[in-house]
């Protein structure tokens, strides 16, 4: 069943995953850590693979579901051991505080099998930047048009910000944009973006870090440009930097082994 993406965001997740489609071998298990949707979770599935996917929140503010993403406590990956052949995330990692993200990397070499592996795409400081840059062009678009329609997704009204951060919460965070991230502010994810910072993240959660390359998608976190070619914006990731980079890592394993990885290319 061939998925046509319907808005900008789910073109951006349909054209970054199918930059990796040649590293899933046929006919593997695949877990999907951070559903969502199950956007990408149903186009894993129409390349005939056995998809399993999971998130904290299987409902959310999402107006169409794709996929039966499976809820999860965050910490105990519903799986036995050694069943999955490759653990797949998308601009997920970034949501998990440092601690949980290291225990729930110990549960994804859990379930991963002998010789299995995992790909991350995970953002990039070039994204945190543009996307700090874009934020002030989005709040005058915002006052112009009013509350957005959003990604495929319920977007809160003004009201309801206020209700939840407080008139002053506001007013910080039309002033300034908010960590995108568990961390503690925007300027911090500048660095903690950097791929030194996520290698370091991996190695510390048993993980090597086999293969890393950008993207090649430029983005930002706002909807400025919702009808832009995907032509356009990875032009743009040649002259700008990519949004995100793609992580292949596999569990840490003795030296000698023989295991291997697919190529990417």
């Amino acid at each position: 069943m061939a998925l046509h993406p319907s808005n900008q965001l789910e073109r951006i997740r349909h054209t970054e995953l199918t930059a990796v489609r040649s590293l899933f071998p046929q006919g593997c298990t695949v877990l999907e850590v951070g559903g969502g949707n199950g956007y990408q979770a149903a186009i894993l599935q129409s390349w005939d693979l056995r998809v399993i996917s999971i998130d904290v929140d299987t409902q959310g503010t999402w107006i169409k579901h794709y996929f039966d993403v499976v809820s999860y406590d965050g910490k105990n990956i519903p799986i036995q051991d050694g069943k999955v052949d490759v653990i797949f995330s998308s601009n997920v990692l970034e949501h998990i505080a440092e601690n949980a993200l290291q225990a729930l990397f110990t549960e994804m070499r859990r379930v991963l099998a002998p010789n299995g592996f995992a790909v991350h795409l995970v953002p990039t400081p070039v994204w945190r930047l543009w996307t700090i840059m874009a934020h002030y062009p989005w709040l005058i678009l915002r006052v112009i048009r009013g509350t957005p329609s959003g990604e495929g997704m319920v977007q809160p009204s003004v009201a309801a910000v206020i209700q939840r951060h407080g008139v002053m919460g506001l007013l910080k965070r039309a002033l300034w944009p908010p960590a995108h991230g568990e961390f503690a502010s925007s300027l911090t994810e500048l660095f903690a973006f950097r791929e030194g910072a996520w290698r370091k993240r991996f190695d510390a959660g048993g993980f090597t870090v086999t293969q890393c390359y950008p993207a090649g998608i430029f983005y930002t976190g706002y909807t400025l440009f919702p009808h832009m070619p995907m032509s356009w914006r990875s032009f743009l990731a040649r002259l700008l930097g990519s949004a995100c980079k793609i992580y292949i890592v596999k569990p840490t394993i003795s030296a000698g082994s023989n295991n291997v990885l697919p190529s990417s290319r």
